[in-house]
């Protein structure tokens, strides 16, 4: 394990561009970082235009405020990887843009527009401390507007694909048949993968049938889930109760066999702001580890 100057032991050092260093050796060669398991913290966050998931930009008015309560959930947790579902390059009316935000943490951002009938909403991100290469689009053969991208990411040597994903919002015949789609596409992959979304999965019932179609599949082949797994169920939706009930849109992250969840938790910063009177989602975060 490798110490700070405070003898706090570090998960991750940074060079002097601001990526997490894969390696590090001491005057005689021999390689002192990283010394133990490697450790990710993964974030999936439909951030609803940024705002209160409306498909409109923040207002004028309420900039510098929902600039402040994003960024301010970004620097407390600090993931290593974001993925981003419902994403605005523009993020105010003002022409203030989410990159200025998000390049104050991440190096490596992959913006994607969305297309279709749906618009603003199937516009994604997948932000990483580490390089991304071989971003590639694929869209599920049951939604031609509905998608799972890929790319790699070279964390320590070891190569981990991550997959930002966003599911039917209406109905259940297309999400169960859009994770079988996106289950068989990670089995085949070959190395370690972490996928992340917003897949509108049941709440209220988190062992229905629909939710046993999508997810036994991945519990089977010894993949962890993060939501609704061994730490229990995080409801990631929050205000607008009154569309539809709001009883599915659990957004989860799930794992390959060889890495595994340590930790989950959600940021209810969003929910207790005094300056948030509705809202859609919150972020969900876990910690993992590379085996």
């Amino acid at each position: 394990m490798v110490y700070n100057k405070n003898g706090e032991s570090l998960q991750r050092v940074y060079g002097v561009n601001g990526e997490v260093c894969t390696a590090a050796y001491d005057i005689e060669g021999t390689q002192i970082f990283p010394s133990g398991p490697i450790t990710l913290k993964v974030m999936t966050y439909n951030v609803g235009q940024w705002y209160i998931g409306s498909g409109d930009n923040v207002p004028a008015d309420l900039d510098s405020d929902y600039y402040a309560l994003q960024d301010g959930i970004l620097q407390q947790n600090d993931p290593d990887i974001l993925f981003i579902e419902e994403y605005s390059k523009q993020f105010s009316k003002t022409g203030r843009t989410a990159l200025s935000m998000l390049q104050q943490y991440f190096p490596h951002i992959h913006e994607q527009d969305g297309t279709g009938t749906y618009g603003y909403y199937l516009n994604r991100s997948i932000c990483s401390k580490y390089p991304i290469s071989n971003y590639t689009v694929r869209t599920y053969s049951n939604d031609a507007n509905r998608y799972y991208d890929s790319c790699l990411v070279i964390v320590n040597n070891v190569p981990i694909t991550l997959v930002v994903t966003h599911f039917d919002a209406f109905d259940s015949s297309k999400r169960i048949a859009q994770a079988t789609q996106l289950f068989n596409f990670a089995k085949a992959l070959g190395n370690r993968f972490i996928i992340g979304g917003d897949l509108n999965s049941p709440l209220s019932q988190p062992f229905s049938e629909e939710n046993a179609s999508i997810y036994n599949q991945f519990l089977e082949y010894g993949c962890t889930i993060a939501n609704a797994g061994a730490f229990g169920i995080l409801n990631t939706v929050c205000g607008n109760t009154d569309w539809e009930n709001r009883a599915y849109a659990i957004d989860n992250i799930i794992c390959s066999p060889d890495i595994t969840i340590e930790s989950v938790w959600t940021d209810l910063t969003k929910t207790t702001d005094e300056i948030v009177d509705t809202i859609d989602h919150i972020p969900l975060i876990a910690t993992l580890t590379i085996n």
